[in-house]
């Protein structure tokens, strides 16, 4: 993956605000510029627009790019549509992240859009605390097939971000593509989610985790849970996310 740009979705909440640090870094890293896009009906475009020529003014030292996309509907199925027309970009979105019962209480789009992607979605969490500075990206997995399907995209990510790849597996064993020069530590918790999230915190060389999930929503998530979806309302670095059929 050839990161073209970083764009990042703005409806100027605090929330969808938490990425726009973490962006402007990987921007630098990847050596490309962050995109804040708005979606608005034609009739707020005027109002929005000035808001997000001042955000993208202000976004690091030589501030970002900005675009308006027109929409009379929803916005996520707007992002979406840019989100799968955006082959090289890395989209990163800040998100509460919620538990299954706070998502079903609050609809995410940002977790829709994950779910909707063909490609990993950064989240960045209430408790990313800074820009991230370390440069290993952490990949996380839980022993099974499906979880591995992260591992080719998180390679791709931390090459065209400038990082290594230590891969932390909770359960199970580290699959062959994971060794020769790949970084290898196991985790044994009942949580794993809480177990990731404390290990990251402990590390300052961790600046990204990417992970797996199986999108799951609504009763199905409350029944089984999402580590993926706690992990990236934990962590104190984003986290990459990428759905599974």
């Amino acid at each position: 993956m050839m990161i073209e740009r970083v764009v990042v979705p703005v409806d100027f909440t605090a929330e969808s605000e938490w990425a726009v640090i973490p962006a402007i870094r990987f921007a630098e890293w990847s050596g490309t510029r962050v995109e804040l896009v708005s979606v608005v009906a034609p009739s707020d475009r005027g109002e929005v627009e000035q808001r997000l020529a001042l955000l993208a003014a202000t976004a690091g030292p030589d501030g970002a790019d900005y675009r308006i996309v027109e929409c009379d509907g929803p916005a996520e199925p707007a992002l979406v549509d840019e989100l799968r027309r955006s082959r090289n970009a890395l989209w990163c979105l800040g998100s509460h992240a919620r538990s299954a019962l706070g998502e079903m209480l609050r609809y995410s789009v940002s977790e829709d859009l994950v779910r909707d992607a063909h490609v990993p979605v950064v989240l960045v969490g209430p408790n990313r605390t800074a820009a991230p500075t370390g440069r290993v990206l952490a990949v996380a997995l839980d022993g099974t097939e499906q979880g591995e399907v992260i591992m080719p995209s998180a390679v791709d990510l931390a090459s065209s971000l400038g990082m290594t790849v230590r891969v932390l597996q909770v359960g199970g064993k580290v699959p062959a593509m994971a060794g020769g020069p790949v970084e290898c530590d196991a985790l044994h918790g009942r949580h794993p989610a809480h177990e990731l999230a404390d290990y990251v915190a402990g590390d300052p060389e961790i600046g990204l985790v990417a992970i797996a999930t199986r999108g799951l929503s609504g009763m199905e998530r409350l029944r089984h849970g999402s580590s993926a979806f706690d992990l990236a309302h934990r962590a104190v670095v984003p986290v990459a996310i990428a759905h599974f059929a």
